[in-house]
Order: C-alpha cells, then structure tokens, then sequence
C-alpha cells in the first residue's frame, strides 16, 4: 500500500486525473443510463472531429504498444522491456477472456434504430464483444507506464489527456459504450501499475531512475 501511495504522489500529474475521472464515471453511470452516456457523446460530432477522432482511436491500438516497445529495446532497456511486454500481454488476455466472456453488443447492433447513431463512413463498426474496450484499456496501460518510467513527471498529463482521448474517440467512433472505455481504462491502469511494482522490487530501483528524460523526449 505504501509503494502505491508514493507512486501515486510522484506522478500525481497522471494520476490524479485518473482518480478524477474514476470517482466522476461511477457518478454518471448512477445517474445516467447505458444508452443516455452513449448518445450524450456520440451525438456531438462534425466532419473535423470525424478525421480526428479517426486517428485518435489508433492511440490505443496494439501496434503503437508494440512501437514503443520497439523503441524501449533499442534503447537496450531491456528490463523495462520485458516489463511493458508483460503488461501488454496481461491486458490483452484479460481484455479479450472478458470479451468472449461476455459477449455484449456493440451500439450498433444494441439499438433498435441505427439510424440514431453516428458513425464514420470510413470506419468499419463492429457489432459484437463490446466489453470492455481493448483499445481504451491498451491506451491506458501504456500511458501510464510512460508516465511512470519517464522523468519528467509533468508528462503524465499529456499521457493522461492522450489515454482519455482513446477513449473518448471509441464512443465517438460508435464502437463502445462509456462502461466499456471505462472499465477498460482501469483494467489497462492497474495493470500497468501492478506490473511495474512487481518488476520494481525485484529490480530495487525504478525504471524512472534509469531512462534518460532526453530518451523520452525523442521517442
């Protein structure tokens, strides 16, 4: 608990946010429906935010935590490295059990009326295996871990500001419903978070103690 406490007060610019945005999603979910979240923000759209939103969305996919994987092995950081890996592979099976698990309709095949919904003709919408969202949780587990590793800890809010805009964009793009971003975004957070205390003792310094802030700036 106290590794968790310090952790939270040396990147409370990530965190923070976070907690933010934790206590106020559990707010909404008891006062608004599944379907009144969902048309809240998908209903609020324009062709600028289409392309926008289209490209934002790719933030969370798994092909950017393998670049910055990439990235960290070129550094031969090869510890954080096999950290990373693991919290990806962590969040992808825990994401994709719940998945199949339970199996819940996407917005498009949720509602009785397409037609209510906005989608991006470019965009292909899926209709099944809704919960939770794997690009939400993705975008999350890595953004904190970046927050977490990198040195300069006012980054963590343009980590966490780029993990909501994940987020966001899923419901945008009509791909989730705002229980899907959100729990993923705490299994993707705590996931990254559990991981990096497990390496870190293990290790008896932190990852943050042993990347050059000039590295993170170039990557």
């Amino acid at each position: 608990m106290k590794t968790i406490v310090t952790l939270f007060g040396k990147n409370a610019w990530f965190f923070a946010p976070f907690l933010l945005w934790v206590i106020t999603g559990a707010i909404l979910q008891i006062f608004f429906s599944h379907e009144e979240l969902f048309l809240a923000i998908n209903s609020f759209h324009a062709p600028w935010a289409d392309v926008i939103m289209s490209g934002l969305t790719y933030v969370g996919d798994g092909i950017t935590f393998a670049i910055m994987l990439v990235v960290i092995l070129a550094l031969r950081k090869y510890r954080m490295f096999l950290n990373a890996g693991c919290i990806l592979l962590l969040v992808t099976i825990l994401v994709q059990t719940a998945k199949h698990y339970f199996n819940a309709p996407r917005p498009i095949k949720y509602f009785e009326d397409p037609a209510i919904i906005h989608t991006v003709k470019w965009v292909t919408v899926h209709g099944g295996c809704s919960f939770p969202s794997g690009h939400t949780t993705t975008a999350f587990a890595m953004f904190c871990f970046l927050a977490l590793i990198t040195r300069n800890k006012m980054m963590g809010l343009v980590f966490i500001m780029l993990a909501f805009a994940a987020a966001w964009s899923r419901i945008y793009l009509a791909q989730h419903f705002f229980i899907d971003v959100y729990v993923g975004s705490i299994i993707g957070t705590c996931s990254s978070l559990l991981l990096y205390i497990v390496f870190d003792k293990k290790k008896g310094n932190t990852p943050a103690e042993i990347i050059p802030e000039t590295a993170m700036r170039l990557s």
